[in-house]
């Protein structure tokens, strides 16, 4: 058989294969989040709040949660397999570290489980909001909330002064410790045109400290959160020590600073305000 007769034979095979479309499954109508980050996710994403069945009891707690009126009129759930599973959902949203008994015995119940990855950077929460976005069939809001995000982000920082001087940034929170590289909280301090001095000094990850540590570090700003429901007197005793007499104390609302959704991005347009003493009101 010639070649050309060979390819001719072979395309006439390929041809009959029938195309197998898989089909993609089927849209969840009863969705339960089990984290404050989802909460925040869905109603900013989900149109009809009739498919969100329940969201965490954080979702309308105005110290930590940026959707407290959004989230008015959705039931609240715990973690609590016999309230969940009574609501009889087909998706429910656990954090990494959530309980792994309690996802074995959703997913035993054929209850789809979506884990989402554990925060480590504002990309990861980029990540999130698209992994929300498709398990709830809401993909093109999943990415217009991305994109305000970024876009949130890149306004704050064209407002920075273009010869200012960077500040080195050292976060402290109760009750004593500190973060470098591998954490949010670093992200918001480097996009807010500050340096995060345990991330320069080769830190990763969240590291106990003490006092002296500040001190001896010595950065230009202390940076801390408003929000420490262990030590609710933390932020105060601060500003009395004796030994941050010299320091400048920068306090961001614990709801955008410690934000594991998009609303970190007004963790960035904050700490901007604040460094740098721009006004960011169009952004809030």
């Amino acid at each position: 058989m010639s070649i050309k007769n060979l390819f001719t034979a072979l395309l006439l095979v390929l041809t009959a294969v029938p195309v197998v479309c898989l089909a993609k499954p089927p849209c969840p109508e009863s969705i339960i989040s089990l984290t404050l980050a989802s909460d925040e996710i869905l109603v900013d994403t989900v149109r009809d709040r009739k498919k969100i069945a329940a969201l965490t009891y954080f979702s309308t707690d105005p110290l930590i949660s940026n959707v407290v009126e959004k989230a008015r009129g959705i039931p609240q759930v715990q973690a609590n397999l016999e309230q969940i599973i009574a609501k009889s959902p087909d998706l429910v949203i656990v954090a990494g570290h959530t309980n792994p008994n309690i996802r074995a015995h959703l997913e035993a119940a054929g209850i789809k489980v979506l884990v989402l990855h554990e925060i480590a950077s504002l990309e990861r929460i980029k990540k999130n909001i698209e992994l929300i976005g498709e398990a709830v069939c809401e993909e093109a809001a999943a990415k217009n909330l991305v994109e305000k995000m970024e876009r949130q982000i890149a306004d704050a920082k064209a407002k920075i002064p273009p010869h200012a001087k960077a500040p080195t940034v050292l976060f402290y929170g109760a009750p004593g410790f500190t973060v470098g590289k591998g954490s949010t909280i670093n992200d918001i301090i480097e996009n807010s045109g500050g340096i995060n001095l345990p991330a320069r000094l080769g830190l990763n990850g969240y590291s106990n400290i003490s006092t002296e540590y500040v001190i001896q570090k010595n950065p230009d700003l202390v940076l801390t959160s408003s929000y420490n429901p262990s030590h609710p007197d933390f932020v105060g005793h601060m500003f009395k020590n004796s030994a941050f007499r010299d320091k400048k104390i920068i306090v961001v609302a614990g709801k955008h600073l410690d934000a594991a959704s998009h609303y970190a991005a007004q963790g960035v347009v904050d700490l901007v305000n604040l460094i740098f003493g721009t006004e960011n009101d169009a952004d809030r």
